[in-house]
């Protein structure tokens, strides 16, 4: 949880060769930038790029790379099913803007053109009502279909690996760099955290105009193009849902600043309310805004956004419940 800048790149190049002459490119571009470490580009096949293997050895220096070059596809018979797919080649190279920001890894990947996926019934969303599977759609499919109406759908007859297309052709990549915490006045305060994230759209902005390729980024600081509500509080007011639109970016140093203070004052009273009330049930709430030196007094303003009124009251009324259940077992 902090202020994110979430982003995609992607090349119409067909050539293995291209691709890799673009990602030095980008590497180049991130070398003239005041990055605090560019690494050298990273050539990985195969095995390499397996995000089940990466997860299995948490030691891997390349393991947080290798899971943000993984892509996410939905489930044919049910999209509110996903997984992950590996990627089969991966160019790219880590960009670290600097203390407490996330580094940015930016480079082009290919993916295979279909995986296999196992269908069990019970994950088909024709079986289900709501989120549950139901007994009544699977017993009429068993009676339609000549089966004894009282089989399980764990029964192996009715599990099958099926080849599912990826949809995840070409050359792309796609990410995200936390930078919020690069504010953490341990680590330079909000200059630090200008140069991190500047940095980190500026790179975006100009790899941009590199040939055959196409950016999008959703920049949450609103430096660079962003996508939120312009209605979030009269929304709240009227207990509504708010209206999400992009805009272009503002490319505005003091409101990036002023931005990364609003997101610390909010999180601070977020992280409070939840750490009261994880306190209350013998449990304990970590997170790196708790670091800051003048984290209390973050909390205090953000307490006072209206906004976060609501949850903040949940959160103690959640804390006398805890409290009062840990002092009836005592």
């Amino acid at each position: 949880m902090g202020l994110t800048i979430h982003y995609g790149i992607r090349s119409r190049t067909t050539s293995d060769k291209k691709a890799h002459s673009l990602v030095e490119s980008m590497r180049q571009l991130a070398m003239d930038l005041p990055f605090e470490k560019v690494s050298d580009l990273l050539l990985l096949e195969g095995k390499q790029c397996d995000i089940d293997d990466c997860r299995d050895k948490p030691d891997n220096d390349l393991s947080w790379l290798v899971i943000q070059a993984s892509q996410s596809i939905k489930c044919p018979w049910n999209p509110n099913v996903s997984r992950s797919v590996s990627p089969t080649h991966i160019v790219a190279f880590e960009a670290y803007p600097g203390p407490g920001s996330e580094s940015a890894n930016v480079g082009l990947c290919k993916y295979p053109k279909e995986i296999e996926w196992d269908y069990r019934p019970i994950d088909d969303r024709k079986f289900q009502e709501g989120r549950r599977f139901s007994w009544r759609k699977w017993r009429r499919w068993l009676q339609q279909h000549g089966h004894d109406q009282f089989l399980p759908p764990e029964e192996k007859q009715f599990i099958e690996t099926r080849k599912v297309k990826t949809r995840l052709g070409g050359w792309r990549w796609g990410s995200f760099c936390k930078t919020q915490y690069a504010s953490d006045p341990r680590c330079g305060g909000v200059a630090n955290f200008l140069r991190c994230h500047i940095s980190v759209v500026t790179l975006l902005d100009r790899i941009a105009k590199l040939p055959t390729i196409k950016v999008e980024f959703d920049d949450e600081g609103k430096y660079g193009p962003s996508n939120y509500s312009d209605d979030y509080q009269e929304a709240y007011k009227a207990g509504r849902e708010p209206t999400y639109t992009w805009h272009e970016g503002q490319y505005d140093v003091q409101a990036l600043a002023e931005e990364v203070g609003d997101w610390n004052e909010m999180i601070a009273a977020f992280v409070g309310g939840m750490s009261d009330a994880a306190k209350a049930s013998g449990m304990e709430s970590v997170s790196p805004i708790q670091g800051f030196p003048n984290f209390e007094h973050l909390e205090f303003r953000g307490s006072q956004g209206e906004h976060l009124q609501p949850f903040l009251q949940g959160m103690v009324k959640l804390a006398e419940i805890e409290q009062a259940k840990f002092e009836s077992k005592a």
